[in-house]
């Protein structure tokens, strides 16, 4: 093939990007049609729908499992590299187009392994759309955790919408952990559903719809990876194929925005606690998620960096673009959320905004919760005859203990 045929016909980046849109265009079509088959199984075994219309939403499964493959094994992309690899063979060092056939085989040979990892991903990194401004929404959601154990979670239905910082308190056993759990996809449930931007989440699509999850979780140490707070944030970009050049400003606006940018370079054996914590969040914010679940993040830490990591909380909710899920014991946190929902044995008995569940003392009481200190504090004054007005935070109960005084 002389080279202005191959000119004329080799692929380019721009063949590629649209590959990879069509290659995305069929997953999200494969996925939708898994979502449909695995909702019309669910209700023809309840009896809510006719065997033909179940066999319907099976079929239509199958032919979009079939298109999806047959996008998936392309060879345009590894043709072109053999050719391109074959005019650079017969046109050597020392002829006269040598170095416009290399340029074009090199060029060739990057196009064809972004095709390869684009295959391996098989759609995986498709992006999922916001259908909806509910950024969490659970209905009728059950689950144990085989059938012959007992029922961890009962019944339980909230949402949360885009932008809310909403605490989930409850003791040991209340099910609060095994939500988290079912929320970012290590369990399945076994009842109900669970939508993220009006997506349903299914174990087809959960790779997907993980792109809307930060997390960090209880124990720092077991969230290191890098070498330096620098490797550490860098990893996930890593992962996600980020553009090199682009990592360096992206590493440091997540540093800033946990006030570790001066750590980058520093080792997590000279780290305290705290520190690693805000790294972590700082690795999970570098994806950009939508929302952040924190599952007992603060609660190994001592009380400097529990308050440093409940501001972070306050100060990402406040930015306007992140939702905020807290799994927590700690019952001053709460006081800084804009919903709360309480779990007890296995049920969410109530969810409302820290006001309304503090102001019933008497339902804290009879599951054995206790109040924030803050208020503990307030209700002390006022026994004590000196009523204190309402305070929030710690730093408004001291102004007004100050003005007391």
């Amino acid at each position: 093939m002389e080279l202005d045929e191959f000119l004329v016909n080799r692929l380019t980046n721009k063949d590629l990007e649209e590959y990879e849109k069509i290659l995305n265009k069929v997953y999200h079509y494969k996925m939708s049609a898994s979502n449909d088959f695995f909702e019309a199984k669910r209700q023809f075994l309840e009896d809510k729908i006719s065997k033909e219309q179940f066999l319907k939403a099976k079929e239509a499964e199958k032919k979009a499992k079939k298109e999806f493959l047959e996008v998936l094994h392309n060879k345009a992309f590894k043709v072109n590299y053999k050719q391109a690899k074959r005019n650079l063979e017969r046109h050597r060092v020392g002829h006269k187009d040598h170095e416009l056939y290399l340029h074009e085989y090199r060029q060739a040979k990057k196009i064809y392994y972004k095709f390869k990892r684009i295959v391996s991903e098989r759609g995986r990194n498709a992006k999922v759309a916001k259908l909806s401004d509910v950024a969490i929404a659970v209905n009728d959601l059950s689950f144990r955790y085989s059938p012959s154990t007992p029922i961890v979670l009962k019944h339980v239905s909230f949402q949360i919408k885009e932008g809310e910082y909403v605490a989930v308190i409850g003791h040991n056993g209340s099910g609060k952990s095994t939500l988290s759990k079912l929320l970012i996809g290590v369990l399945n449930h076994n009842q109900g559903t669970i939508e993220m931007f009006g997506n349903l989440v299914t174990s087809h699509n959960i790779d997907q719809v993980r792109q809307f999850l930060g997390i960090v979780f209880q124990n720092p140490d077991n969230q290191f990876i890098g070498s330096t707070v620098r490797a550490d944030i860098a990893f996930g970009l890593e992962n996600k194929c980020v553009n090199p050049k682009k990592m360096g400003k992206i590493i440091k606006n997540a540093a800033e925005l946990v006030g570790m940018e001066k750590f980058l370079d520093s080792e997590p054996l000279n780290l305290s606690g705290g520190q690693k914590q805000r790294v972590a969040i700082a690795s999970a914010i570098a994806l950009d998620p939508s929302i952040l679940i924190f599952d007992e993040a603060t609660s190994m830490l001592d009380p400097k960096g529990k308050r440093e990591i409940k501001e972070i909380m306050v100060n990402l909710r406040d930015q306007g673009d992140k939702t905020i899920l807290s799994v927590t014991h700690d019952m001053d946190e709460i006081l800084n959320a804009d919903k709360v929902l309480v779990m007890n044995q296995g049920e969410a008995i109530r969810f409302g905004t820290p006001h309304e569940i503090i102001g019933d003392i008497g339902f804290l009481e009879s599951i054995h919760l206790g109040m924030p200190f803050v208020y503990q504090v307030q209700e002390a004054f006022k026994k004590a005859g000196l009523p204190l007005k309402k305070a929030s935070t710690m730093d408004e109960l001291v102004a007004e203990l100050w003005q007391k005084k």
